[in-house]
């Protein structure tokens, strides 16, 4: 999945979730940096578990919300927008591979000797864990 938002200054910006923990806030040692006063220096995180991602305020002093609602701990889908302060993250899911990228990927493997079958076990495996995520 995929933290999307919009600094200040008009720029979009955008941050991709994995299994490794993040956090977010004001502190130049954050994950997500967030300029805006209202965020503490470590406002919250995001944390993968079991297949879900989860959103947990680390005891913020303006809370952290999930669809406009005060949360301590909550799971994150598709669709979510997360606040934190004034500033807004959606949570989008992962982008997929336009049609003119995939090929021109699958005819660099093949130039470089990779079989139809190799190339379809890939495929396979990368939708199974895309849907597992």
């Amino acid at each position: 999945m995929i933290l999307r938002y919009v600094l200040p200054d008009g720029e979009q910006k955008e941050f991709e979730l994995g299994r490794k923990s993040i956090t977010i806030g004001r502190g130049a040692e954050t994950d997500v940096l967030i300029a805006d006063k209202l965020a503490s220096r470590i406002h919250c995180g995001v944390s993968y578990e079991n297949g879900n991602y989860f959103l947990r305020d680390f005891d913020s002093r303006n809370g952290t919300f999930v669809n406009d609602r005060a949360i301590k701990v909550c799971r994150i889908n598709p669709g979510d927008r997360i606040r934190v302060g004034d500033m807004v993250l959606s949570v989008e899911a992962s982008p997929r591979k336009g049609t003119i990228m995939v090929l021109r990927e699958l005819k660099d493997d093949m130039a470089k000797g990779k079989g139809y079958h190799t190339i379809l076990h890939e495929i396979i495996r990368d939708e199974k864990e895309t849907s597992d995520q």
